[in-house]
């Protein structure tokens, strides 16, 4: 089955062991091997709309970081493209 994944889409990707997973896409590899996405937690920290003050802030700080950052404080991850069984 073919997966069709839109940078800057936001869904729920299911993946081949059945857990289900909130993301946004960033980019698929050059390879296209794998998807580079905005966790749940990257997307509720980065992009929720109506922030406080104080959120609007730590999301400017969070968009400066280079992606390796992020991926180590879980705002961002990878998923080889045959592990997600589906994508919406």
């Amino acid at each position: 089955m073919k997966i069709k994944i839109k940078e800057n889409h936001a869904g729920v990707m299911t993946l081949n062991d059945g857990t289900k997973h909130n993301y946004g896409a960033i980019r698929v590899t050059q390879n296209m091997s794998k998807l580079i996405y905005y966790t749940g937690k990257g997307l509720r920290e980065m992009f929720k709309p109506d922030l406080t003050e104080g959120e609007k802030k730590k999301a400017e700080e969070l968009k400066k970081l280079d992606e390796k950052t992020l991926m180590k404080s879980g705002h961002v991850s990878e998923v080889l493209l045959s592990e997600i069984k589906e994508a919406n």
